[in-house]
């Protein structure tokens, strides 16, 4: 039975259109008008020529013919196939050739009949004007070209697939089936089983090329010219390497030895300008970096004014600095440090031994980080200046907090200082708030906003 894309001449993926054309290009040609010379022959073809376009014109008959071609066309042709099927199995040994000559029983002859063989094998299956119906490359002999001969056919065949469709082995006939679902569940299995036979004569073909391919001399010589000019290479690069070692040490040497003058030339243009800021300033790079490290102290000690401890927050100005502490937030804050500034001050930490407390503040110091720190020192701050005067009693501190505790509103203390610190010192004082300090003999007053 023929194709009916072969019967229109057109390929497996033509439109309807060229289906068309080509129907009524092949009824012109074998109309039995047209031939009256051979009418049986001519009435035949035309016949085939009518039910092909029959067919290819129907969108759903086309598709059941497309899924079902190999079976119609192979099937009842085939039915005998796996009998007279070419067993490869007796070429996987050396026995199969005698030696690597020319001759009929030698290496090339017999393996080159071989894959022959197997191209010969899958023509049949293969689509005309198809890119898979062109032969596949020779296997050559002793004498052929390593690039044009040996390494075309050993890229072919090592990714062979066969064009064998295997029909003969599908279980069941899609013919048979009583409806369209036992239909699709037919076609399943049966692909699944031809699938599994492809399989294993692609992986069968190929292992094949490897045997062949591990035992070919031409193969064997090319590796080695391959691994004689790859040493060559090598050799030479040592050599050519070895030859400019002493131009790159000299070169070195050469480098070294102009840094070092100019490492020497600068020094000692460097000290000629510190003796000329001696003379002309009075001072040296060294006294500057004393001075910048002073000034960087100055600036750390600014800093810390311009940093709330309470809210833990950074400004830039005096200005913003004194906004911030009018704010509510700002004297929430301040309440709940001092709040907890005073459950934290006991009789033991004031009376404990001043040498102690600073080893412990030092060793708690490197455990904060550089935040914490800045933080610690200015809780710390505000503590000295409560603490300026005279340590608390037990007794008046414990009549100091009661009424701390008991009150709803924190009153404010203003505290006046006399010196040129009254005024920082007061700012300080006024956040605190409901904690008398004495100065000297005389106690501060409370009062309210």
């Amino acid at each position: 039975m023929e194709c009916h894309y072969a019967i229109l001449g057109v390929e497996l993926n033509a439109d309807d259109g060229t289906i068309k054309k080509a129907y009524r290009k092949a009824a012109l040609k074998y109309h039995p008008d047209k031939n009256p010379n051979c009418l049986e022959e001519a009435t035949e073809k035309f016949r085939l020529v009518q039910a092909a376009y029959d067919v290819l014109s129907d969108p759903q008959e086309r598709a059941w013919y497309d899924r079902h071609r190999e079976e119609i066309l192979h099937r009842k042709k085939y039915e005998n196939y796996k009998e007279n099927a070419f067993d490869l199995w007796e070429y996987f040994s050396p026995s199969a050739y005698k030696g690597f000559g020319d001759d009929a029983n030698g290496f090339y002859a017999v393996y080159r009949d071989v894959f022959k063989k197997i191209d010969v094998e899958d023509q049949p299956f293969k689509d005309e004007g198809s890119a898979g119906d062109e032969w596949m490359p020779c296997f050559g002999n002793s004498e052929s070209d390593y690039d044009d001969v040996v390494h075309e056919f050993y890229s072919s065949w090592q990714s062979y697939c066969t064009h064998l469709s295997y029909v003969w082995e599908s279980q069941y006939d899609v013919k048979e089936a009583p409806n369209r679902r036992v239909a699709r569940l037919v076609e399943k299995e049966n692909k699944k089983v031809r699938d599994k036979h492809k399989k294993k004569r692609n992986e069968l073909v190929r292992e094949l090329v490897s045997f062949v391919r591990k035992r070919d001399p031409r193969v064997k010589a090319h590796k080695a010219e391959l691994e004689r000019i790859a040493t060559e290479q090598a050799v030479k690069a040592e050599e050519r390497r070895m030859s400019e070692m002493p131009a790159k040490a000299e070169e070195a040497a050469l480098y070294d030895q102009e840094n070092f003058e100019e490492l020497a030339k600068h020094n000692e243009r460097v000290s000629q300008l510190e003796n000329m800021m001696r003379d002309e300033f009075g001072f040296s790079s060294d006294e500057d970096s004393d001075n910048s490290d002073q000034n960087s102290e100055e600036e750390q000690e600014y800093s810390d004014d311009m940093f709330c401890v309470a809210c833990n927050k950074m400004f830039k100005s005096v200005m913003g600095m004194r906004n911030h502490q009018k704010s509510k937030k700002h004297k929430e804050n301040m309440n709940r440090l001092k709040e907890e500034m005073q459950e934290d001050v006991s009789v033991d930490d004031l009376t404990e031994d001043p040498n102690r407390e600073d080893i412990e503040d030092e060793i708690d110091d490197r455990k904060l980080t550089k935040k914490q720190k800045k933080q610690k020192r200015q809780q710390q701050k505000l503590l000295n200046n409560m603490m300026e005067s005279e340590p608390l009693k037990t007794k008046d501190f414990e009549e100091k907090i009661d009424p701390v505790q008991e009150s709803d509103e924190v009153p404010k203390l203003e505290t006046e200082f006399d010196g040129d610190t009254a005024e920082n010192e007061k700012s300080i004082a006024d956040d605190i708030g409901n904690t008398s300090v004495y100065n000297g003999d005389n106690e501060t007053s409370v009062i309210s906003d």
